[in-house]
């Protein structure tokens, strides 16, 4: 099966939780072909999906409203990743009634602009701004946030930003898995971008062994048709100015809560978890002895433990939240 983004995109209305709007035929097969047509698994599940433009980007969001939620959760995706294959994680956060706002980030899924690249990651911050703007006034509260890899980064972006009026952060739990800074071999690689980068626009991807699970790394390999087959030397030179701004920045008094498998070998984490930790004081850090680099698709006896901690964690803030409120 092939899907054509911008084919896609041009059947969706503009993204709002105001109303809801009948989803086109051709995107409905889209959302059947991941296993994202959560309506069908949940009574009362409100279902939105739209594209907004910004940053000259479109794109493509989906919005998930359970019956009486207790908060909503962004889930902000990787890189090469797309809101597809973040099915399990969708489906977890809708079972323990948590409204989702899932978005493809530029040049990923369905959303516009060149296949995983990327000219800086501040590029990356309008975007996620605007997410939250849209779903400002309807969106249930608290508001959380679950991101992997690539995705991390874009969180830290936007709380970074809130240094020294960390009070005005409009979210409360953030969980990171496997967040990035530093890939591994990060001094050789950058070395060798110097050297290929004047000369060519991409290189051809190398699939990894990212997950413990061989059915869905055949699946990203051979049968996900949203999958980049391409590395951007333009995200990598992205990454080569994001790494020192991180590295070098002030603490800012909001902790995160991190999932980090022993056995990734996609980023060094030994290297950026103590980082996380300096720059978000309070940070508390899990550490999973066999877990891979991509967590929310790892076997299921994985994935149920990641999930199980990822909930608890956002649930002291619904609680507090609710004891508030009486």
């Amino acid at each position: 099966m092939t899907f054509i983004p911008v084919e896609l995109r041009q059947k969706l209305p503009p993204f709002s939780l105001e109303t809801r709007q009948p989803i086109a035929e051709p995107v409905q097969v889209y959302r059947r072909f991941y296993g994202i047509d959560f309506e069908k698994r949940f009574n009362d599940l409100k279902v939105y999906m739209g594209k907004t433009h910004v940053a000259g980007f479109d794109i493509v969001m989906h919005g998930y409203v359970p019956r009486s939620p207790k908060g909503t959760v962004f889930v902000v995706h990787g890189y090469y990743d797309h809101v597809g294959i973040y099915n399990h994680l969708i489906k977890s956060l809708l079972r323990n009634r948590y409204a989702v706002i899932a978005f493809d980030l530029p040049g990923h899924g369905l959303s516009s602009g060149s296949r995983a690249a990327i000219s800086s990651f501040r590029q990356y911050g309008p975007v996620f701004k605007q997410v939250l703007r849209l779903v400002e006034d309807h969106a249930p509260r608290p508001w959380h946030a679950v991101a992997q890899s690539t995705g991390c980064a874009i969180v830290s972006e936007y709380l970074l930003q809130y240094s020294g009026l960390e009070e005005r952060i409009p979210l409360e739990g953030v969980v990171y898995y496997a967040p990035l800074i530093r890939p591994v071999h990060w001094f050789w690689n950058k070395q060798l971008h110097s050297v290929i980068s004047p000369f060519r626009n991409f290189v051809a991807r190398k699939f990894s062994e990212n997950t413990n699970d061989p059915e869905f790394a055949r699946f990203l390999r051979e049968k996900d048709p949203l999958q980049p087959r391409y590395l951007s030397a333009k995200w990598v030179g992205a990454l080569k100015q994001w790494v020192p701004y991180i590295e070098r920045h002030s603490p800012v008094d909001f902790p995160l809560y991190i999932i980090q498998g022993k056995s990734d070998q996609t980023v060094d984490w030994q290297v950026n978890i103590p980082q996380f930790q300096r720059v978000f004081k309070g940070t508390q850090v899990q550490f999973m002895p066999n877990v891979r680099h991509h967590v929310v698709n790892e076997l299921e006896l994985y994935r149920r433990d990641v999930f199980a901690r990822t909930l608890k964690y956002l649930d002291t803030f619904s609680s507090q939240a609710q004891l508030a409120i009486k």
